[in-house]
């Protein structure tokens, strides 16, 4: 299964074309933050078939190494089967749970779901919804920085109030065999709305899970920010292929609490900011009991520092790590996240929901 062309809007989208031919009509989504160099999508295109072609299609994989055991923020369900056929139809209401025990699937699954505010920098208000299966663990929460923004944002500290530096890097796709398209589709379901990833394979090569507006899409997959709802649970839906049926899991995925910034001012763009005075960010502190809050600082050369700090209101960045990135343009981001783990016939599915507020200082 290569695209989403058998859905019912075929016709006209245009998808008797051949499949993902012109992949440079990805999107018409415009990308959040300051202006930077990175990979057009048809470079990207070309290089992930260069980089499948060295890899070849044996061994290898994405691996952090890490346990996937409980976290804070993190809830974890078991997936029934479900009637559904069509990730643009809604999934039938009569389904029978199936005899699974709970235990999850060999596979790995990500799909990040983001509300962003409109932001100084001119970005409006988006969804960024985007996800994968592969065979071996992700190095991210943030499949959609990776993908659509070409940022790679470690996973953040476990602990509560660690700080970690990471020196800029990017997103390592690693091997095509690491791989998996496992349906075609991944559907959060709500009464105020639906939000649909739908399939589409990189270059031929990456089958990727996409909430987007390119033409060759059904209009079902479309990112809309009000199907992002703040503090709501979800119903899941993943629509099975050959290997795996059908399965949902009624409320299984809940959004964060939506972060309320108090300072610094979120309105302010180029904002100076001393490297040798600590930044204190503040802001309500009304999250979930499972909610975290994720902080990343990152400088015009993406070298970058990732801090998961308790969710009481306010974290102190001392001026002495401030220091270790370059002067010059940076970008902070503040996020309260709330991650759900499914457990699939399939395998795991981590979904992480976020609201992620951006932030647009002058350091100096």
């Amino acid at each position: 299964m290569r695209s989403n062309c058998q859905f019912s809007a075929r016709a006209e989208n245009g998808c008797d074309l051949a499949q993902n031919a012109v992949i440079a009509r990805v999107s018409s989504l415009k990308s959040r933050g300051r202006a930077r160099q990175s990979l057009a999508v048809p470079q990207l295109a070309a290089l992930l078939l260069l980089l499948a072609a060295c890899h070849g299609s044996d061994g290898g994989a994405e691996d952090d190494g890490s346990s996937k055991g409980s976290e804070p923020g993190t809830t974890e369900t078991a997936g029934t089967d479900a009637s559904a056929s069509d990730p643009t139809t809604t999934a039938g209401t009569d389904s029978t749970p199936d005899d699974t025990s709970g235990e999850a699937g060999p596979n790995f699954g990500l799909l990040t779901f983001t509300f962003y505010p409109a932001d100084a920098g001119g970005s409006p208000e988006q969804l960024g919804m985007a996800g994968a299966w592969r065979t071996t663990p992700f190095t991210t929460d943030d499949f959609f920085a990776a993908h659509r923004l070409a940022l790679f944002f470690p996973l953040a500290p476990a602990a509560a109030d660690t700080l970690e530096v990471h020196d800029p890097q990017q997103y390592e796709w690693g091997k095509a065999n690491t791989w998996l398209t496992l349906g075609n589709g991944l559907r959060l379901g709500h009464p105020d709305g639906d939000a649909l990833a739908c399939l589409q394979v990189l270059g031929d090569v990456y089958p990727l899970y996409l909430s987007d507006n390119a033409g060759f899409l059904d209009p079902a997959c479309a990112p809309d920010p009000g199907h992002w709802q703040p503090g709501a649970s979800y119903d899941l839906t993943a629509y099975g292929g050959p290997d795996f049926d059908d399965a949902m899991a009624s409320g299984a995925v809940m959004t964060p609490i939506g972060l309320t910034l108090l300072a610094p001012d979120a309105g302010a763009f180029d904002f100076p900011l001393e490297q040798a005075k600590d930044l204190t960010l503040q802001w309500e502190a009304d999250g979930g009991a499972d909610d975290r809050v994720v902080i990343r600082v990152w400088d015009q050369f993406d070298k970058q520092l990732a801090i998961h700090a308790a969710d009481d209101g306010s974290y102190t960045l001392p001026g002495a790590e401030l220091g270790k990135l370059s002067v010059g343009p940076a970008t902070i981001t503040i996020a309260r996240e709330h991650i759900s783990t499914i457990k699939l016939a399939a395998g795991s599915l981590r979904v992480v929901a976020r609201h992620e507020i951006w932030l647009y200082p002058d350091l100096f």
